[in-house]
């Protein structure tokens, strides 16, 4: 999970001790290393599930309808130089989203969750609660008759804050798209099932949206994944 771990050689004042990468998914910890003066932080949020496709019962039999794109996730940045010192084996716990699952058949896709700055703790001291840093996971794409695109993620109390991109909605017979995940680097969203046995994309790396299912009767009725999120820790010195 490191990377870089040795003393950059730099003329500036402070250099880039470690750049560590989190893409596993539910409660993380991250260790502080030694001689750290500050921490820049970067998240991303899940990206929102494709909708299914909808199936209408009719008198001549049944009616498809299309699903929506999901949602991108969000991203944030965040410089921390600690509410106190910051010591070696002191911790940062986040949480880090899972994608929102594609909906199956006539069943929306379920919002991508949210990547979270939680606290700075020394041992079992908690040093600094962070207060609602979070990269907010996409929607779910619609499974309906007018089946529309997930919300975009948006990110809370990061010194940067982008939004993800919104899932399309359905057109014709085919599913919407999934929203990009938010710059800089977010993952592609899914591209939407253009009908018959095509199958809904799912998104990519971090926070991309899932794509919807087509709106014919053959083929999947599944939408597609939404993506994990991702963290990544730049340690200074």
């Amino acid at each position: 999970m490191s990377l870089g771990a040795s003393r950059a050689t730099s003329t500036r004042e402070y250099q880039l001790l470690q750049t560590n990468v989190i893409t596993s998914t539910g409660s993380r910890v991250l260790s502080i290393p030694a001689g750290v003066r500050y921490l820049e932080i970067e998240c991303w949020g899940g990206g929102g599930g494709g909708g299914g496709t909808k199936a209408v019962a009719g008198g001549r039999g049944s009616s498809y309808y299309a699903g929506g794109g999901g949602g991108g996730g969000a991203y944030l940045k965040k410089t921390y130089y600690g509410a106190a010192d910051m010591r070696a084996g002191d911790t940062l716990n986040f949480t880090v989203a899972v994608g929102g699952g594609g909906g199956g058949a006539s069943t929306a896709g379920s919002a991508g969750g949210n990547t979270t700055l939680d606290t700075h703790k020394r041992s079992t001291t908690t040093i600094t609660t962070f207060s609602s840093v979070s990269a907010g996971g996409g929607g779910g794409g619609e499974s309906d008759t007018d089946s529309a695109g997930g919300a975009a993620g948006t990110a809370t109390n990061g010194d940067t804050n982008t939004n993800g991109e919104a899932g399309d909605d359905k057109s014709g017979d085919a599913g919407g798209d999934g929203g990009d995940g938010a710059d800089p680097n977010g993952g592609a969203g899914g591209g939407g099932s253009p009908g018959q046995a095509s199958d809904a994309e799912n998104g990519t790396v971090p926070g991309g949206g899932g794509g919807g299912s087509n709106g014919v009767q053959l083929g999947s009725n599944d939408g597609g994944d939404g993506a994990n999120g991702k963290v990544i820790v730049k340690s200074y010195g």
